[in-house]
C-alpha cells in the first residue's frame, strides 16, 4: 500500500485513466503573431482622473521614482525631463523637496523585436498622501532589437517621450 492508503493497483489504474483522459482533451496553445517591427501596445494616452486640484505656478512635480531602465537610459531620461520641463516652465523639483505638489512615479520599459524598439512609460501622479489623481503613458519609436532592446533607445526617443510627458502635465494643471 502506498502511504496514502491507496492500493498500488488502485493507483496504478487510476494513473492510466488520468493519462488516457489527458491525451483525449487536446489544449489548444494560442501562438503570437510573428510580423516586423515591435508589437502595437496602444497609442499615447493619460488617464482623466479629474482636474488637477492645484493648478499653474502653483503645481510643482518631484519625479521620485523611475523603474525597469537600466541606470544609463534612466539618468537619461531624467536629464531629458528637466531640460524639456526648463524650457516650457513646468515647476519639476527635487525627489525631496518640501514644496512638491504632486508626486511622479513610472516606469519605463523597451519592448522590441528585429524590426524596431518601442520605448514605453507610463506615469502616475499622486498627491503627497498617495492617491492617484493623474496617470500619463505613451510609447516612442526607436531602432534596435530583441536581443537588447535598450540598445536601440536612442536620445530622441528619450527627448522625445519626456517632451510628451511635461506637455501632458501643462495639459493638466492648465
Amino acid at each position: 500500500m502506498l502511504e496514502t492508503g491507496i492500493s498500488r493497483r488502485r493507483f496504478l489504474t487510476l494513473l492510466a485513466v488520468t493519462t488516457a483522459l489527458a491525451g483525449c482533451s487536446p489544449v489548444s496553445v494560442p501562438m503570437p503573431k510573428m510580423g516586423k517591427g515591435p508589437p502595437n501596445v496602444g497609442v499615447k494616452q493619460a488617464i482623466r482622473m479629474g482636474p488637477a486640484p492645484i493648478k499653474g505656478n502653483d503645481a510643482r512635480f518631484a519625479f521620485v521614482q523611475i523603474n525597469g531602465a537600466p541606470a544609463t537610459q534612466k539618468m537619461a531620461f531624467e536629464k531629458a525631463i528637466d531640460r524639456e520641463a526648463l524650457a516650457r516652465k513646468l515647476n519639476v523639483v527635487e525627489a525631496n523637496d518640501p514644496t512638491a505638489t504632486y508626486v511622479v512615479k513610472g516606469y519605463l520599459s523597451a519592448i522590441g523585436d528585429s524590426g524596431g524598439t518601442l520605448l514605453v512609460y507610463v506615469w502616475d501622479v499622486t498627491d503627497l498622501t498617495g492617491k492617484r489623481l493623474h496617470r500619463v503613458s505613451g510609447q516612442e519609436p526607436a531602432s534596435g532589437s530583441s536581443s537588447d532592446p535598450w540598445s536601440g533607445i536612442n536620445e530622441d526617443a528619450v527627448t522625445t517621450a519626456a517632451s510628451r510627458t511635461i506637455d501632458d502635465l501643462i495639459a493638466w494643471i492648465s
